[in-house]
């Protein structure tokens, strides 16, 4: 069994289970896909750039789905 910690997610906010092993690391947000460096200091929005607003943030995590969608979408047509 691993040593576990969680963390809010700086883009969505949500709370991520992380390994231990990965502090220090950049891991990403398994619900909107946001990189960002393991911590275990949680702060409230810690890794946030403070003149980025919600908005922008979830415009940037809404294009990163998309470009996801299409990279799946391309891989199961054979490109």
């Amino acid at each position: 069994m691993s040593i576990r910690f969680t963390q809010s997610c700086p883009t969505c906010g949500r709370r991520i289970d992380i390994r231990a092993t990965l502090l220090g690391c950049t891991v990403a947000c398994q619900h909107c896909g946001a990189a960002f460096t393991a911590s275990a200091n949680d702060d409230a929005g810690m890794g946030r750039d403070p003149d980025e607003d919600l908005l922008t943030r979830v415009e940037k995590a809404l294009r990163r789905a998309e470009e996801a969608a299409m990279v799946g979408a391309d891989a199961s047509n054979g490109r």
